[in-house]
């Protein structure tokens, strides 16, 4: 007996629903591409209310791995020569990054996020790897353990053996002789990946580098990386002046008093605008992409 397409669908979903499952088009599931917007995206945050935004967005207005805000270290020059001479892009990338870890050891959370002692609260007495920005919504346990798992499985899959984030955390010194291998496959695989094929990006969970954007109330924003580092350390060091991003949510600066860490009492509502300030501070002059 053949069973009409329609009615057996809406059985389906009833059914579903019931089960607590929700099922979703996969149409809303995929990115509203806006790569031609050049305006303030905040705007379509509310067009498009729930959904994830394709952004071209301006390079030098992206903070990621090896670029966290008052640490502007794009690694451009070795990330060019590596691109320039197959075959050598271990050798060089392992130099430059024995440098950065070696120079950048900040010794605590506080200190990563440039917070001077006397107003780092508790934050003085956490690993720089668990540092929480002040918009964050996950508590220290839960950025704690995040974290963590991130790290072990990154580390394992790259390694082919367990490795923990004791052994090192791909932002900041120092970092262990494994830690500093992983760390070179990594770039390495997504430079030989650009070389080969271009940039290249899909629809899916991992398809694009994802963003939080910061946003002022005079319509300027930056953007701040927390999927894709590796993507984002090496085309941003190749000198593309844009780049595409997936923009997940959208931290606006008139909200402070309800950042989550600000409730807690983590940080004052002055500590976490001058943090969120410091990622607008060094290009408030370059109007031109705005």
């Amino acid at each position: 007996m053949l069973i009409e397409s329609l009615p057996f669908k809406l059985w389906l979903l009833s059914r579903a629903e019931r089960a607590g499952i929700h099922i979703q088009s996969m149409k809303r599931c995929r990115p509203v591409d806006a790569r031609r917007h050049r305006g303030n995206p905040l705007e379509l945050s509310y067009r498009y209310p729930g959904r994830n935004l394709l952004l071209e967005a301006p390079t030098e207005w992206g903070f990621g791995l090896f670029n966290v805000c008052n640490r502007r270290r794009f690694l451009n020059g070795v990330m060019q020569q590596a691109f320039d001479h197959p075959g050598q892009e271990r050798d060089l990338l392992r130099e430059a990054l024995r440098d950065f870890y070696t120079d950048w050891q900040p010794a605590n959370a506080a200190e990563f996020l440039n917070i001077p002692p006397a107003e780092a609260g508790e934050l003085i007495a956490l690993p720089p790897w668990q540092a929480p920005w002040p918009w964050d919504t996950r508590n220290f346990a839960e950025k704690k353990d995040k974290r963590e798992r991130t790290e072990l499985r990154e580390n394992t899959r790259i390694l082919g053996r367990r490795l923990g984030i004791d052994a090192g955390w791909k932002c900041c010194g120092p970092v262990s002789d494994d830690k500093l291998e992983i760390e070179v496959e990594r770039l390495t695989h997504v430079l030989e990946s650009v070389r080969r094929q271009g940039i290249c990006r899909h629809d899916g969970n991992d398809g694009d580098i994802r963003a939080d954007v910061l946003t002022r109330p005079d319509g300027c924003w930056r953007w701040l990386v927390h999927g894709g580092q590796h993507r984002y350390a090496v085309i941003s060091a190749l000198g593309n002046s844009r780049i595409t991003i997936r923009a997940e949510s959208f931290i606006r600066r008139e909200d402070v008093s309800l950042w989550p860490p600000v409730i807690a009492g983590v940080f004052t509502p002055e500590l976490a605008l001058k943090i969120f300030d410091d990622h607008f501070t060094q290009h408030d002059s370059n109007t031109s992409l705005k």
